[in-house]
């Protein structure tokens, strides 16, 4: 008897095991964006990134993300991403999101410095688990880096501060 109730709780917790995996929580996106730059100096930023989202319910994840960022320099952002659907899952769905970080400087004498991104947008279900999204989004890119200056009297190095801010453009997929 006790066995029969052993492999009968085993089926079922493997039953409940294959069924939680079949929702899918799991997704990953990528996407291309430009911008206006809105600081000086004015730079058109050019940005690639891919992000790992996990469904914490129908409407809201969080995830990671990481890319490539080309301003005057070029950075590698990584970053916590939370975003949020405004309604209910249909073909075109509104959303807003946030995403805030640490970017990595890849050129010598510059250093990566705070990133932060917000926007809104609509996603567009293409097949089930695939989705187009376009979006508008507020970028905020600090940076330092060593700068010198020579002339025939003397030479001198200094630390500048940079802080890119755009209105950014973005496409991109999610499967």
């Amino acid at each position: 008897m006790k066995k029969n109730i052993l492999i009968l709780c085993m089926m079922l917790s493997g039953i409940m095991t294959i069924h939680a995996q079949s929702d899918k929580k799991l997704s990953f996106s990528g996407y291309v964006a430009t911008g206006l730059a809105m600081s000086t100096p004015e730079k058109t930023p050019l940005t690639f990134n891919v992000l790992a989202h996990y469904d914490l319910n129908k409407r809201l994840t969080a995830g990671l993300g990481t890319g490539l960022a080309i301003y005057e320099k070029a950075l590698i952002p990584l970053y916590a991403d939370v975003s949020y659907k405004l309604t209910r899952p249909h073909k075109f769905t509104p959303f807003v999101e946030c995403s805030s970080g640490y970017s990595l400087a890849v050129e010598k004498n510059t250093k990566g410095g705070f990133y932060f991104d917000s926007g809104i947008g609509m996603e567009w279900a293409v097949l089930k688990r695939h989705r187009v999204f376009f979006a508008v989004s507020y970028d905020l890119q600090k940076l330092k880096r060593l700068k010198t200056f020579e002339n025939q009297y003397m030479r001198a190095e200094f630390q500048e501060n940079l802080s890119h801010s755009s209105i950014m453009l973005k496409t991109g997929i999610t499967f």
